[in-house]
Protein backbone atom coordinates (compact mmCIF):
# COMPACT_ATOMS: atom_id res chain seq x y z
CA UNK A 1 0.00 0.00 0.00
CA UNK A 2 1.34 3.18 -1.13
CA UNK A 3 0.90 6.58 0.61
CA UNK A 4 -0.32 9.73 -1.16
CA UNK A 5 1.67 12.52 -0.97
CA UNK A 6 -1.28 14.16 1.68
CA UNK A 7 0.02 11.44 4.09
CA UNK A 8 3.62 11.77 4.10
CA UNK A 9 3.63 15.41 4.43
CA UNK A 10 0.59 14.39 7.43
CA UNK A 11 3.98 11.92 8.63
CA UNK A 12 6.48 14.49 8.38
CA UNK A 13 5.03 16.72 10.26
CA UNK A 14 4.40 14.42 13.00
CA UNK A 15 8.41 14.06 13.69
CA UNK A 16 9.91 16.73 14.86
CA UNK A 17 13.57 17.12 12.90
CA UNK A 18 16.37 16.86 15.18
CA UNK A 19 17.45 20.08 15.12
CA UNK A 20 13.80 20.69 16.76
CA UNK A 21 14.15 18.32 19.43
CA UNK A 22 17.79 20.03 20.38
CA UNK A 23 15.95 23.21 20.60
CA UNK A 24 13.37 21.98 22.91
CA UNK A 25 16.02 20.57 25.04
CA UNK A 26 17.88 23.43 25.50
CA UNK A 27 15.10 25.50 26.11
CA UNK A 28 13.49 22.98 28.92
CA UNK A 29 17.04 22.96 30.43
CA UNK A 30 16.91 27.00 30.31
CA UNK A 31 14.21 27.04 31.80
CA UNK A 32 15.14 24.69 34.84
CA UNK A 33 18.29 26.57 35.19
CA UNK A 34 16.23 30.10 35.62
CA UNK A 35 14.29 28.33 38.25
CA UNK A 36 17.08 27.01 39.97
CA UNK A 37 18.61 30.23 39.88
CA UNK A 38 16.10 32.31 41.09
CA UNK A 39 15.39 29.62 44.05
CA UNK A 40 18.76 30.29 45.65
CA UNK A 41 18.16 33.67 45.24
CA UNK A 42 15.39 33.60 47.04
CA UNK A 43 17.15 31.54 49.41
CA UNK A 44 20.11 33.59 49.61
CA UNK A 45 17.74 36.72 50.89
CA UNK A 46 15.73 35.06 53.30
CA UNK A 47 19.36 34.25 55.18
CA UNK A 48 20.72 37.09 54.73
CA UNK A 49 17.72 38.91 56.51
CA UNK A 50 17.59 36.40 59.42
CA UNK A 51 20.84 37.54 59.98
CA UNK A 52 19.98 41.05 59.69
CA UNK A 53 17.16 40.32 62.49
CA UNK A 54 18.66 37.68 64.76
CA UNK A 55 19.05 40.10 67.74
CA UNK A 56 22.16 40.79 69.59
CA UNK A 57 22.64 39.94 72.74
CA UNK A 58 23.33 42.35 74.88
CA UNK A 59 26.52 43.53 76.54
CA UNK A 60 27.12 42.37 80.27
CA UNK A 61 29.94 44.02 81.69
CA UNK A 62 32.22 41.31 84.15
CA UNK A 63 34.52 42.92 86.91
CA UNK A 64 37.41 41.49 89.08
CA UNK A 65 39.28 43.68 91.64
CA UNK A 66 42.60 44.73 91.55
CA UNK A 67 45.05 46.97 93.64
CA UNK A 68 43.43 45.18 96.84
CA UNK A 69 40.00 46.69 95.77
CA UNK A 70 41.09 49.93 94.64
CA UNK A 71 40.26 49.07 91.05
CA UNK A 72 37.54 46.90 89.46
CA UNK A 73 38.60 45.92 85.86
CA UNK A 74 35.99 45.31 83.68
CA UNK A 75 35.35 43.04 80.91
CA UNK A 76 33.00 42.05 78.31
CA UNK A 77 31.11 38.74 78.25
CA UNK A 78 32.23 36.85 75.18
CA UNK A 79 35.33 35.62 73.87
CA UNK A 80 34.17 38.18 70.24
CA UNK A 81 33.63 41.25 72.10
CA UNK A 82 36.55 43.73 72.94
CA UNK A 83 36.09 47.01 74.25
CA UNK A 84 37.60 50.16 73.22
CA UNK A 85 36.50 52.60 74.81
CA UNK A 86 34.28 53.61 77.55
CA UNK A 87 32.79 56.18 79.37
CA UNK A 88 31.95 56.36 83.23
CA UNK A 89 29.11 58.43 84.27
CA UNK A 90 28.06 59.88 87.52
CA UNK A 91 25.40 61.03 89.24
CA UNK A 92 24.94 65.28 89.34
CA UNK A 93 24.79 64.97 93.50
CA UNK A 94 28.39 63.69 93.53
CA UNK A 95 29.33 66.85 91.12
CA UNK A 96 32.23 65.01 89.04
CA UNK A 97 32.58 64.73 85.53
CA UNK A 98 32.83 62.27 83.26
CA UNK A 99 35.67 59.50 83.03
CA UNK A 100 36.34 58.05 79.57
CA UNK A 101 39.00 55.18 79.30
CA UNK A 102 40.86 53.85 75.89
CA UNK A 103 41.77 50.71 75.95
CA UNK A 104 42.20 49.90 79.32
CA UNK A 105 38.25 49.60 80.99
CA UNK A 106 38.51 50.32 84.28
CA UNK A 107 36.43 51.94 87.67
CA UNK A 108 38.97 53.46 90.05
CA UNK A 109 38.09 53.73 93.25
CA UNK A 110 40.12 57.09 93.37
CA UNK A 111 37.84 58.79 90.78
CA UNK A 112 35.07 59.35 93.25
CA UNK A 113 35.67 58.19 96.52
CA UNK A 114 36.41 61.61 98.31
CA UNK A 115 33.06 62.91 96.60
CA UNK A 116 30.96 59.53 97.87
CA UNK A 117 32.94 59.76 101.53
CA UNK A 118 31.54 63.66 101.76
CA UNK A 119 27.68 62.74 100.24
CA UNK A 120 27.12 59.87 102.11
CA UNK A 121 29.35 60.86 105.25
CA UNK A 122 31.55 58.71 107.71
CA UNK A 123 28.85 56.58 108.87
CA UNK A 124 27.80 54.62 106.18
CA UNK A 125 30.28 51.86 106.05
CA UNK A 126 29.28 50.08 102.81
CA UNK A 127 26.84 50.79 99.47
CA UNK A 128 25.98 50.76 96.07
CA UNK A 129 26.84 53.59 93.49
CA UNK A 130 25.07 53.50 90.73
CA UNK A 131 27.09 54.73 87.55
CA UNK A 132 26.31 54.79 83.82
CA UNK A 133 29.18 53.01 81.43
CA UNK A 134 28.99 53.86 77.89
CA UNK A 135 30.59 50.96 76.05
CA UNK A 136 31.83 51.33 72.62
CA UNK A 137 33.42 47.75 71.20
CA UNK A 138 33.82 45.34 68.69
CA UNK A 139 31.30 42.14 68.08
CA UNK A 140 32.94 39.89 65.52
CA UNK A 141 34.69 43.04 63.51
CA UNK A 142 31.01 44.93 63.82
CA UNK A 143 31.27 48.20 65.83
CA UNK A 144 28.53 48.77 68.61
CA UNK A 145 27.81 50.60 71.35
CA UNK A 146 26.23 49.81 74.70
CA UNK A 147 24.74 51.85 77.26
CA UNK A 148 23.66 50.78 80.91
CA UNK A 149 23.40 51.37 84.70
CA UNK A 150 25.59 49.71 87.11
CA UNK A 151 25.59 49.68 90.46
CA UNK A 152 29.36 49.33 91.86
CA UNK A 153 29.19 47.52 95.70
CA UNK A 154 31.50 49.42 97.79
CA UNK A 155 33.25 49.58 101.41
CA UNK A 156 35.35 51.66 103.58
CA UNK A 157 38.15 50.51 105.83
CA UNK A 158 40.33 52.03 108.42
CA UNK A 159 44.64 50.93 107.87
CA UNK A 160 47.36 52.13 109.99
CA UNK A 161 47.96 55.71 109.44
CA UNK A 162 44.68 55.99 106.61
CA UNK A 163 41.39 56.26 107.31
CA UNK A 164 38.31 55.62 105.25
CA UNK A 165 40.14 53.59 102.59
CA UNK A 166 37.71 52.69 99.84
CA UNK A 167 37.15 49.47 98.82
CA UNK A 168 35.16 47.95 95.29
CA UNK A 169 33.28 44.72 95.37
CA UNK A 170 32.47 44.49 92.13
CA UNK A 171 29.57 45.88 89.87
CA UNK A 172 25.54 44.31 89.20
CA UNK A 173 24.07 45.47 85.74
CA UNK A 174 20.82 47.53 86.73
CA UNK A 175 19.45 48.50 82.72
CA UNK A 176 20.36 48.83 79.23
CA UNK A 177 19.44 52.35 77.43
CA UNK A 178 20.52 55.43 76.38
CA UNK A 179 17.28 57.60 77.05
CA UNK A 180 18.14 59.70 80.00
CA UNK A 181 20.76 58.22 81.18
CA UNK A 182 21.59 61.20 83.59
CA UNK A 183 18.05 61.70 84.99
CA UNK A 184 17.69 57.68 85.53
CA UNK A 185 20.97 57.35 86.82
CA UNK A 186 20.14 60.62 89.13
CA UNK A 187 16.74 59.06 90.39
CA UNK A 188 18.14 55.68 91.18
CA UNK A 189 21.21 57.62 93.69
CA UNK A 190 18.20 59.91 95.18
CA UNK A 191 16.52 56.57 95.93
CA UNK A 192 19.15 54.74 97.75
CA UNK A 193 20.56 58.26 99.09
CA UNK A 194 17.22 60.37 100.29
CA UNK A 195 18.36 64.02 100.27
CA UNK A 196 19.06 65.22 103.70
CA UNK A 197 17.13 67.40 105.53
Amino acid sequence: MTETPKQAEARRRRWLTLGETVGILALVISAASLWDSHQDRVQSRAGSAHEKAAPVAPLVLTASTNDEGRTLKLAATGNERVIQTQTIVFPKALDLGNVDTVGNPRIEADWFAGALRSAVGAARTRGRLPVGVITRYTDNGTDREDTAIYDIGHGWRTRLLQSDVPTLEGITLVAHGNKDLQKRLDARWLRSHPAKA
